[in-house]
């Protein structure tokens, strides 16, 4: 109807017109509010309302007269986390604006001597909001390149006025170099831009140079910062020397055998380490990583009907406990494992689970990785297991390396075949490097246990 249209473009002629500036700020920030009333509706009372994350409900923000040519503003606005915003005057409502906020960051990267810088993240939001305990991931690459590699995965800490707190201590890649930290805390989506939410890098990522030293998050992840440090890093270990060492004394050695090394640098290195083989027991902790995994999805902690299963097949490498744990978890379980842990030559095994396919090179990675794969809830527990084996199972590495390294391993044999391996994660101050030996074809186990052994002593520098 005609009467009607032209009722209807009167109204919205009459429709506030505003908008905020700034439209995103930092938390602290003031953001304002202004705009222009129609031409009727001079020295007309202005009502501003919000509507707070996650935009249920709405609240008086404010009140203001227009001025003799429609104009009106509001004082600054503090808002603490995202909002929505509307102006309303002489019942009709402007279009709905939205206010974004930031958290207030502050980075510190502190060298502490040789191998150790230590980054820390404060990171200030709404009082109002909280967030449980998360995961930190921290990225370092070499100033200037734009590669980004995983160097450590901590858990945050909520701190007294609303700040989410995390740090960590890493060896930098060199003396000037970058890094971020990347956290998804409970609180991300009422702060920081909408559609900016994702995941944090699993592994690590490629960042255009001009942006590798900015404190603006990334588009894929809520919030990550990051900066730049100072520091001396250490060489890497073991040394490439050493690890030719044991290639040499391997190359000597009876029957088939491979060695993969990831140093402290992350580099892998070895002799034969993509040459497959039967994992034996040294699949369990596969199984506990994937089973651990499996309690995180549920949301619930170890019962004692876990470590009943649990603590029998890494201590004592029970073999009926594996199979349990298997039949809990299943093979598309532990094959996810595999694949978040980056293995190539993995394959699950025919007609028993210590058949299962695997490689030198797949399994120091997977060791190498334990810190990310593992849940942090579980992770003090999974350390706890591997490096309290009993005795008899406690051949190789291990009494190379105990007292001087924290040894955190898991030996398999078959020995009808000739099959023995071990894969161990090495400790000591803040150098790690993981290591796997598989040898098969040996004439004794006593024989396999001395190569294991002797690869052991090359590689921490204890050959006699």
């Amino acid at each position: 109807m005609p009467g009607g249209s032209s009722r209807g473009e009167a109204i919205a002629a009459t429709a506030p017109q505003a908008s905020v500036s700034p439209a995103e700020l930092t938390l602290g920030g003031g953001a304002t509010v202004s705009g222009r009333l129609g031409p009727l509706q001079a020295g007309a009372t202005v009502s501003l309302e919000a509507s707070a994350y996650p935009y249920r409900s709405w609240s008086g923000a404010g009140g203001t007269a227009a001025a003799a040519d429609g104009s009106f503003g509001f004082p600054p606005l503090a808002a603490t986390e995202n909002e929505h915003l509307r102006v309303s005057a002489g019942g009709s409502r402007s279009p709905v604006m939205t206010l974004t906020v930031d958290p207030r960051v502050a980075l510190s990267a502190v060298s502490l001597g040789p191998g150790r810088v230590r980054l820390a993240a404060r990171i200030a939001h709404g009082a109002g909001l909280r967030s449980t305990p998360v995961p930190a991931r921290w990225f370092v690459a070499e100033r200037g390149s734009p590669v980004y590699h995983l160097a450590a995965s901590t858990v945050t800490s909520e701190l007294p006025g609303g700040v989410t707190y995390a740090s960590t201590i890493v060896d930098p890649p060199a003396r000037r170099f970058a890094w971020r930290v990347c956290i998804n805390p409970r609180w991300e989506a009422a702060m920081g831009p909408a559609g900016a939410h994702g995941p944090c890098p699993a592994h690590g990522f490629r960042l255009a140079p001009a942006r590798s030293s900015s404190t603006a998050p990334r588009a894929r992840a809520a919030f990550e910062y990051g900066g730049e440090g100072h520091g001396q890093p250490l060489a890497p270990f073991p040394a490439q020397a050493a690890i030719a060492a044991a290639g040499s004394y391997l190359a000597g050695r009876a029957g088939r055998i491979a060695l993969a090394v990831v140093d402290s640098a992350g580099r892998l290195s070895g002799f034969h380490e993509r040459e497959h083989f039967e994992s034996a027991s040294v699949v369990k902790v596969m199984f506990l990583t994937a089973y651990l995994q499996m309690l995180q999805a549920h949301r619930r902690g170890l019962s004692a009907g876990d470590r009943a299963l649990l603590y029998p097949m890494i201590h004592e490498s029970n073999n009926d406990a594996a199979s349990a744990v298997l039949s809990i978890v299943g093979g598309g379980a532990v094959a996810r494992v595999a694949r978040e842990a980056g293995m190539r030559d993995y394959a699950p095994g025919v007609g028993w689970w210590a058949f299962t396919q695997t490689s030198a090179a797949d399994q120091a990675r997977f060791f190498a990785e334990l810190p990310r794969l593992v849940p942090p809830r579980y992770y003090g527990y999974a350390r706890y297991l591997m490096s309290t084996i009993e005795p008899e199972q406690s051949w190789g590495i291990p009494p190379v390396a105990r007292p001087r390294w924290q040894v955190y391993f898991k030996t398999g044999a078959l020995p009808s075949q000739g099959l023995f391996g071990e894969v161990a994660r090495l400790e000591r101050g803040g150098v790690s490097f993981t290591v796997a030996v598989f040898t098969d074809g040996d004439p004794s186990m006593a024989y396999g246990e001395e190569t294991i052994e002797g690869v052991g002593e090359r590689l921490l520098g204890a050959a006699r």
